[in-house]
């Protein structure tokens, strides 16, 4: 029998009540969650390997800095295509279906492309296949939190973020390899990995997954129907998702910090060895940083401020993003850090990563909390649609403004950051104790 004390006739489980609350929210999943957040490494691990390298093997095999912005907003612009028809195929083929087609099609597709790419046209190819994952998120989230209660989804999503940043330990390999073989050879081998990894995963995924019920009332509903037939119910829907309040914060946010981490993604690599000129192999380490800060703040800090709703933590969070952008234009400028170029990236690092322990794990639970649960495919189609409508011209545009400063995307960072701190500060329904609070925090 588990040590434990009894009290008014009930025995009080001792071992459980001392177990950190992530670790009972681990031990707890069970179903098409399980499977998807267990077998989300086989996902994270080889992104993680070769994702700090991505610019700067584009500008190794001859791209400039405006052709990575329009591969950016090749991207952007597919995924908002596909987004479009994303809750329309995720009802009509079912959510467990839809994810390995679609997963298949943009992530394992694309990796073959990487590996084998010879200039530009390649990236285009690639960058329009890897946007069909869009179509992906929006069956896989269905997937992870249909059959789930919503008051377990924070926690959900929390170890989402532990296994991301639990796969980025293994970014030293792809350093020794680019340290090793240089960056193009070494990406090679990389994309070649990630594909096989990925694709095991999409197999184990769908054979692990059954359909949910939402999905398998939306089949019976859309059977027999055409694709087209099923984009027409979409009418009805459009009105509701504009009247929603929480909805139109959770889209304001959504397309703020999606514009902001495309940025932040796709240019530092290029500003710390172009303009601060650090190794290649170095941008590996970065998101060990990032990672390790993660974790503490998924483990330790996160329970304490879940008293404090979202305003208060994502302000703060904010806050840490403009100061880790002005550490990383304006500390090259100091005498003292002229040539300490691994210093003021790891001041960037430390402080952005502090800042994205704060802000996105709320973000995405307001998304995740804002929409209808019977409707989240097709709600979740629209307010795709848009965000990333409204992202597509900032690929390019960051692109024009590294080609005439790296400082540039930057600044037009802060200024981003700047409007979402607004955007948080007088929105009613992040203040604590609002209905949106409660529910997230419960």
């Amino acid at each position: 029998m588990q040590p434990g004390l009894v009290r008014h006739g009930r025995r009080i489980d001792m071992k459980n009540k001392s177990a950190h609350p992530m670790i009972t929210s681990l031990k707890s999943l069970t179903g098409n969650t399980k499977a998807c957040v267990l077998t989300e490494p086989l996902w994270g691990i080889p992104f993680s390997l070769y994702t700090p390298f991505v610019s700067v093997y584009m500008l190794a095999l001859g791209l400039t800095d405006v052709q990575i912005g329009v591969v950016v907003s090749i991207t952007l612009f597919m995924r908002a295509t596909m987004a479009a028809l994303s809750g329309a195929l995720t009802d009509k083929l079912g959510r467990r279906r839809t994810t390995i087609i679609f997963d298949t099609i943009s992530w394992s597709l694309p990796c073959l492309l990487w590996a084998c790419a010879q200039n530009v046209w390649w990236f285009y190819a690639a960058a329009a296949f890897n946007g069909f994952w869009q179509v992906t998120d929006n069956s896989w989230t269905c997937l992870l939190v249909e059959d789930t209660d919503r008051r377990r989804i924070v926690s959900i999503y929390n170890w989402i973020h532990v296994a991301a940043q639990l796969s980025v330990f293994f970014a030293p390999l792809s350093s020794l390899l680019v340290d090793k073989l240089d960056i193009i050879p070494a990406m090679r081998i990389l994309y070649l990995f990630s594909f096989l990894s990925m694709t095991t995963k999409f197999i184990i995924l769908y054979r692990c997954c059954t359909e949910t019920s939402v999905g398998r009332v939306r089949l019976t509903e859309t059977k027999g129907m055409s694709l087209f037939a099923v984009l027409r119910e979409y009418k009805s829907l459009i009105p509701q998702f504009f009247r929603s309040g929480s909805m139109m914060t959770a889209l304001l946010l959504s397309v703020l910090f999606l514009s902001t981490s495309t940025i932040m993604d796709t240019f530092f690599g290029v500003y710390a060895t172009q303009s601060l000129a650090l190794p290649n192999h170095f941008l590996a380490y970065f998101p060990i940083i990032r990672s390790a800060i993660m974790l503490v703040f998924l483990f330790f800090i996160q329970p304490m401020l879940s008293g404090f709703g979202f305003k208060g933590p994502m302000l703060a969070g904010v806050c840490l993003y403009i100061a880790s952008h002005l550490l990383l234009i304006l500390l090259p400028r100091m005498n003292a850090f002229a040539d300490a170029g691994f210093t003021i990236s790891v001041l960037y690092t430390v402080t952005q990563s502090c800042a994205y322990g704060l802000v996105i794990p709320r973000k995405d639970s307001i998304v995740a909390l804002s929409l209808d649960p019977q409707e989240r495919a097709r709600m979740t189609s629209i307010m795709t649609v848009i965000m990333l409508g409204l992202n597509i011209p900032f690929g390019y545009a960051s692109g024009l403004l590294s080609d005439l400063n790296r400082i540039l995307p930057f600044v037009l960072n802060i200024g981003l950051f700047v409007v979402s701190f607004a955007a948080i500060l007088f929105s009613r329904r992040l203040s604590r104790g609002s209905g949106l609070s409660k529910e997230a925090m419960a």
